[in-house]
């Protein structure tokens, strides 16, 4: 898997799923208490508590300036106050998100920490370095604004490689063999008369079996003219009544039903299929065409390939932090939260 994938998987691995959950820290008891501040909220206060690990209003100010990097140039900065619904806009779900990366971040450096996993000089100089090209190309404004200090945002990139190298530690375990077989990729180009469901123009269609019977005719009227045009795509285009008429396709696909992909896997590349019938996931039926332009993908079967690791890998990595999250009161201040604003 590649590994500039994980940091953004990592971040958003556990969204609205660990603000202010109740229990008991079982941290070493001789480790200096965390007081979140519940009086005039300044850079240094102490805003989110995760066992006896705190996160300083400068941190947080920190990640919404990364925010603000990320989407602003594309979105403007009015985007925080559009409204998703009633009472919600969108700089509202992103002040939970913010809060909720850095609670996972230090519950994952805890972790890190009791498992006496470290980073090496060479990632922390990797942090100082994203640390000194952000703070350095910010504004006079932003840095005030948002308590941009080197020292702090290579902290901040720490945590997150961190994470990362945690996630490897936490996933060591998970199945990551995918056969060749199973992970086959398919390039096909076909046509679909459907029968039951939506045509690509939006048209419902529901044939009984008399026009059904007439779908199949012109199904296998087609095959015929289709194995003698040179040019199938075009041809396809003309007669079908899908929206696409290329597709890649594995073992388990929303175009076609299991009797229909297993036929279109047994295809040469070059070759047709016989007139299928197959129903789509989406609940559409009918008559399928099918030309195998590409029996074997390769590039596409190794994306499926990573796609199945990394599923299981997220899947193994959310069971272990529920379980290091047992052991951490999480909390907020509730005077920070009323005065935090992208």
């Amino acid at each position: 898997m590649k590994a500039n994938k994980t940091a953004k998987r990592i971040l958003c691995i556990m969204v609205a799923s660990i603000l202010l959950l109740p229990g008991c820290s079982k941290g070493n008891g001789a480790k200096k208490k965390v007081k979140l501040e519940t009086g005039k909220i300044e850079d240094t206060s102490i805003v989110i508590k995760a066992g006896n690990t705190g996160a300083r209003y400068s941190e947080v100010q920190n990640y919404c300036y990364l925010l603000k990097c990320q989407y602003e140039a594309s979105f403007g900065s009015k985007l925080w106050d559009y409204k998703l619904d009633k009472n919600t806009t969108i700089g509202d779900k992103a002040k939970q998100e913010i809060v909720n990366i850095i609670t996972q971040l230090k519950i994952i450096k805890k972790t890190a920490e009791d498992m006496q996993i470290t980073l090496t000089s060479d990632e922390k100089d990797e942090a100082m370095r994203h640390a000194e090209e952000i703070v350095n190309n910010a504004s006079a404004k932003d840095k005030e604004k948002y308590c941009l200090g080197i020292q702090g945002m290579a902290s901040l990139y720490e945590d997150n490689i961190l994470a990362e190298k945690m996630f490897y530690v936490a996933t060591d375990e998970a199945d990551t063999v995918v056969t060749d077989e199973e992970a086959r990729q398919a390039d096909i180009q076909y046509i679909e008369i459907v029968t039951k469901g939506k045509d690509r123009n939006g048209t419902s269609i529901s044939m009984d079996t008399a026009t059904k019977k007439e779908a199949e005719k012109r199904a296998k009227k087609l095959l015929k003219e289709a194995k003698e045009t040179q040019d199938f795509y075009s041809f396809a285009e003309e007669n079908t009544d899908a929206a696409s008429v290329s597709a890649t396709i594995g073992r388990k696909n929303n175009l076609l039903d299991n009797k229909a992909t297993e036929a279109v896997f047994k295809l040469k590349k070059g070759k047709f299929s016989n007139v299928i019938e197959s129903k789509g996931a989406d609940g559409t039926r009918g008559y399928f065409i099918i030309y195998c332009v590409n029996n074997n993908n390769e590039d596409a079967a190794y994306e499926y390939k990573e796609k199945v690791i990394e599923e299981r890998q997220t899947t193994m990595f959310k069971e272990k932090y529920g379980e290091w999250l047992k052991d951490c009161e999480v909390s907020i201040s509730q005077k920070f939260w009323e005065e935090f604003e992208i």
